[in-house]
């Protein structure tokens, strides 16, 4: 019994599985049902409709839930309305469909919600193609396809009052799991062994960076969106305070102390580094043991081995300094302990069910304010498309793509040859992605997708001929693509293809759509790999000197955060987290966009061994003001205050405003901040300040070369 309990438990804890179960709700509703009421004239436009409503799904709150389904729902009426009317006028329906797509492509600029709302509106637009003339009053086809919606949306806003906080639990759960996955790359760099590979070790450590980070941002609109109700409850505020532990311990786990090779160089034959690695599996454990008591809500109990390796780690710290009483690299390491230590004391106090503190007005407002980039009003609303009505937005240039491969696509879908020409433009549109290594991804597993699909689909058509078995396989294939869609975009394909051929079969046109699907599907691909090739081509290695800015301009306002309390004394306020945040998300399209440079056409294998290292020395420098950010503190002494804003004014003309690198300038300080640590003349707490501000001093010049051979072999 308890076994079963606890496998019930599971499936209730685990979102995709619901989500699962939700779709096989929806479609057996829009197939089976259908089918054993008489109504099957009204699967295909319903089935649709649900599926487009689907792909417009947002995790939300239950007021948004409610007013986006008003949206969804007079979108597709309207839409499919304006398309059923212009039907017989080829040229103003094809004028309509791309100058209507291209600005809904624009409302993305709003945000991911309005994103996704118009990825389906316009999805439904080309299904809309599907089903014209095959009613004899304008208004049945648009009222079946918002019936579809309605289905779905009844479906989510259930599920969503079944379990409110499940989205946000597995969320704020995937955080401490990639969290310990980041630990268990940095672990990697004290082993001695790696030696000859500690820059693929950081360049890996870089890219999981770049999901933790993703998974921060996804929790904060989750959050954000729970705060913004009128009532602000004691779970809300839970799920906020371990927000803010995550947000803490990630800056934690990428601060950096030192040169990985010089530990290999000093202390490959101690065993100090062997404990320092021990010690970070261990909270690496941790995370993961958190991160499963927060989705199975279960209590969560600190490990008592790693209480025991910490204070041997301490005691054999402590043995090695008295037997090198001279050797001040140790410094580095205790630094590295001290971060473990403060780590492991936080996850120690942590206890499941937290006390919500009793906080002031005042306090309670600026403890639950996150930035909130959602519009406020019109005027916000308009500068936000404003700002992307240029070619300099990539945005823009998706949507004017668009807009001509639909115009294209249509072109041809009217030859005698394309019976089902609409399956061009949903190929196309499916394919047809907002950057050329993305397009060029689905591309392929578009093909490969749809191939295997119909090959699929033909013998499930002759060996199970009757409608009730082929609806059954509609609704599997169904459940099955939404499951792998966001996973393995080639079996969602190929579960979507043999989804539509057995739909289509309802209307007798099973076998006779086989054909053209493979012909059509390879022409939409065609379409999309010549538009983002031809049609303001979005080649990563042309965006290289502006990601560089953004990244180091992001960079250096987290170090100006971080120095500014250095002045005036630590707080967690918006501006601060604001600085970090935006820092970590430019290194995530650093790092994006120079993972993809090898996928290019004819790519400069030069031009990528640069940039793998620029990024390498980019995200250390990240790491080294992560650092001073975890330790921030007020501090008196105003000669290091002065050492402190001199080095941090240098980084800025080298890196930011493109002076040539004060050599000079650069040496007098680190001789300085050597001078100071060697006579014992400041505080363990100012040695740390002193000792980050010299590590990005010290990359700097590495950096800057770098940065140099980049946009030299750029512009070559």
């Amino acid at each position: 019994m308890n076994s079963l309990y606890v496998l019930f438990n599971r499936f209730r804890s685990n979102s995709i599985l619901l989500y699962c179960l939700q779709i096989f709700i929806v479609l057996i509703g829009t197939t089976l049902l259908l089918h054993g009421l008489g109504l099957s004239q009204f699967i295909v436009p319903v089935t649709l409709g649900a599926i487009a409503a689907a792909l417009t799904d947002f995790d939300d709150r239950l007021s948004i839930r409610l007013r986006n389904l008003f949206y969804v729902c007079v979108l597709f009426f309207t839409v499919s309305t304006i398309l059923a009317f212009l039907a017989p006028y080829k040229f103003w329906f094809i004028v309509y469909l791309s100058l209507s797509s291209a600005a809904f492509v624009l409302m993305g600029a709003l945000g991911q919600r309005y994103a996704t709302i118009s990825f389906g509106t316009i999805l439904l637009s080309i299904y809309t193609m599907f089903g014209l003339g095959d009613y004899p009053h304008w208004y049945q086809q648009p009222s079946y396809f918002v019936c579809g919606a309605l289905w779905y949306g009844f479906t989510s806003i259930l599920f969503f009052i079944i379990r409110p906080t499940l989205p946000l639990q597995e969320k704020i759960s995937t955080i401490f799991k990639e969290i310990g996955e980041l630990l268990q790359i940095k672990a990697k760099l004290f082993d001695p062994d790696n030696v000859d590979n500690v820059e693929a070790l950081l360049f890996e450590l870089s890219q999981k960076n770049a999901q933790v980070v993703n998974s921060l941002n996804q929790a904060k609109h989750s959050l954000l969106s729970r705060l913004k109700s009128s009532r602000i409850n004691n779970t809300s505020i839970y799920w906020l305070n371990l927000y803010y532990f995550a947000q803490d311990i990630h800056e934690q786990v990428t601060s950096n102390y030192l040169h990985y090779e010089k530990i290999h160089q000093n202390f490959s034959r101690s065993d100090l580094i062997f404990r320092i690695q021990k010690n970070m599996f261990l909270q690496a454990t941790a995370c993961q043991k958190l991160s499963q008591s927060l989705l199975h809500k279960t209590p969560y109990q600190n490990s008592q081995r790693a209480d025991a390796a910490l204070e041997n780690l301490e005691a054999s710290m402590k043995d090695w300094i008295v037997q090198h009483p001279h050797n001040l690299e140790v410094k580095n390491l205790e630094l590295i302990f001290n971060n473990l230590k403060s780590i492991h004391e936080q996850f120690a106090q942590l206890q499941f069910k937290q006390k919500i503190e009793t906080l002031s007005p005042q306090q309670q407002q600026a403890h639950l304010n996150l930035l909130d980039e959602d519009i406020q009003g019109f005027q916000d609303l308009f500068l936000k498309i404003k700002q992307h009505l240029s070619p300099q937005s990539a945005l823009f240039r998706h949507a004017v793509r668009l807009a001509i491969v639909f115009v294209v696509g249509y072109a041809i879908s009217l030859l005698p040859f394309a019976k089902n020409g609409y399956w061009i433009l949903l190929t196309s549109l499916f394919v047809c992605q907002i950057t050329y290594f993305a397009t060029k991804s689905r591309l392929k597993l578009r093909t490969i997708g749809t191939l295997l699909g119909v090959l699929l689909g033909i013998p499930v058509l002759y060996f199970v001929p009757s409608i009730e078995g082929q609806l059954v396989i509609t609704v599997i294939s169904g459940v099955y693509f939404f499951y792998l869609r966001q996973k393995k975009y080639a079996l969602a394909t190929v579960m979507a293809t043999l989804m539509v051929l057995l739909i289509f079969n309802l209307k007798g046109a099973g076998f006779s759509i086989v054909l053209p699907r493979i012909v059509d599907t390879l022409i939409g691909c065609a379409i999309a790999w010549l538009a983002v090739n031809l049609i303001w081509p979005d080649w990563n290695f042309r965006n290289i000197p502006e990601n560089i800015r953004k990244s180091s301009q992001a960079t250096m306002n987290y170090l100006d955060a971080v120095i500014q309390q250095y002045h005036q004394g630590r707080s967690n306020d918006l501006e601060y987290r604001k600085a970090r945040r935006a820092a970590h998300n430019a290194q995530i399209e650093l790092s994006n966009m120079i993972s993809s440079l090898s996928t290019e056409p004819q790519p400069n294998q030069e031009l990528i061994h640069y940039a793998f290292r620029y990024l390498v020395y980019s995200h250390s420098q990240l790491s080294y003001v992560s650092a001073l950010g975890h330790q921030r503190i007020q501090i008196q002494d105003q000669h290091i205050l002065a050492l402190l804003d001199q080095s941090a004014e240098l980084i800025k003309h080298s890196l930011i405003q493109q002076q040539p690198i004060p050599n000079q300038q650069i040496e007098d300080i680190l001789i300085k901040i050597q001078h100071l640590n060697s006579q014992g003349q400041v505080s363990e707490q100012n040695q740390l300040l002193l000792k980050q501000m010299s590590l990005l001093l010290e990359t700097l010049t590495e950096l800057v070369m770098l940065k140099n051979k980049l946009l030299e072999l750029e512009i070559q």
